[in-house]
């Protein structure tokens, strides 16, 4: 990270930095307590906190006042922090009380205080850590649009047999492993960390608000979404050290690329998708990827294998990789496998229905 141009996170409207690089971990694997210093409130920010009225206050006993508020449990050793440190820190510095459930229960937090800008102020930085932490967290869930449908997997193996008996078969790192699986063959709209049922219910909540307010509107105003592959690209600049071979889509009136940003802008909104430079709304369909062949450890390294995609490049620039329209969009479930061979789906709507 440049600290000169630290990355910047949203929470509640505000913007903050984050000044230190952050590697994701599984959220499955949470160590027990964790100290970290990720977050940076500006000045101003401090200053500006207490004049929110969004969060609920009560009078507790005479004297002073409380907040209750959920945190999902996988947050809590981030905000206890080693030895309690974190914890304490937060404490001193708002004049606060906070208790948090013992590890590895569920409940919510709640903030004592004597005044409410200190409860306010506590509250604000509680809300910072776990954005900072959610980034560091395994992605559990993402939109995708399926494109698993059989001429495109046909068109999808037509391809990978080309790259492996001919075009990519002399090139370093082409292997079977890294392609993608042709029944998970899909768009990706956003990535997310639903860490629980509640996070999972409103993320289910979003796709059905953005259906009735985003999808449906779009359609009735310009039919039906039409989706055209054609061509490949690589994410990288250097086609000799590629990790991702993706085929393109040619949107001849960018409906659906503006469907997808407004899906993303809402649930960015509302939280369930952190806004960060390394992810980029742009509709692709992978089908290569290095990360396929490796294990979950491997994944969230930032050294893993390339490899060369000239060759590959050069004889698919303009290959078709089929043509069909926005049917379905899902909340799909990553590393799982339904009994159609495509991720499990916490949710999806169907488009075609009621046309």
């Amino acid at each position: 990270m440049d600290i000169l141009k630290p990355e910047l996170i949203w929470v509640d409207g505000r913007c903050y930095r984050v000044l230190e690089n952050i590697e994701r971990t599984d959220a499955r694997d949470v160590p027990p307590y964790f100290e970290d210093n990720n977050y940076h409130l500006d000045d101003k920010d401090c200053e500006d906190e207490y004049y929110d009225t969004d969060i609920e206050i009560v009078p507790y006993g005479s004297t002073k006042f409380k907040h209750t508020f959920r945190v999902p449990k996988a947050f809590f050793s981030y905000i206890i922090g080693a030895k309690h440190a974190v914890r304490k820190r937060l404490e001193s510095e708002t004049g606060t009380l906070i208790q948090i459930p013992k590890l590895g229960q569920d409940g919510d937090i709640v903030i004592i205080g004597s005044d409410r800008k200190g409860i306010i102020t506590a509250r604000r930085r509680i809300n910072l850590l776990m954005e900072a932490t959610r980034k560091k967290l395994e992605f559990t869930h993402f939109l995708s649009i399926p494109l698993n449908e059989g001429h495109i997997i046909m068109k999808f193996n037509m391809f990978k047999n080309e790259v492996l008996t001919n075009s990519g078969k002399k090139s370093r790192g082409v292997d079977e492993t890294i392609f993608q699986t042709p029944s998970k063959l899909h768009l990706t709209i956003g990535l997310m960390t639903l860490l629980d049922e509640t996070e999972r219910s409103k993320a289910i909540e979003a796709l059905y608000y953005c259906n009735e307010h985003i999808v449906r509107p779009t359609i009735e105003k310009y039919g039906q979404i039409p989706i055209h592959l054609q061509g490949i690209d690589i994410m990288q600049d250097d086609p000799s050290e590629a990790k991702i071979i993706y085929a393109k889509l040619v949107n001849k009136t960018e409906v659906l690329q503006k469907i997808v940003d407004e899906i993303v802008d809402y649930y960015v909104k509302i939280g369930l998708i952190i806004k960060s430079k390394r992810q980029s709304n742009k509709l692709h369909l992978t089908l290569m990827n290095t990360k396929f062949q490796i294990n979950e450890e491997e994944r969230n390294s930032k050294n893993f294998i390339t490899f060369d995609a000239r060759e590959i490049l050069k004889a698919h620039e303009n290959t078709t990789f089929g043509e069909t329209i926005l049917k379905q969009i899902h909340i799909s479930q990553r590393h799982t496998i339904g009994s159609n061979g495509y991720y499990l789906a916490t949710a999806k709507i169907n488009l075609l229905e009621g046309l």
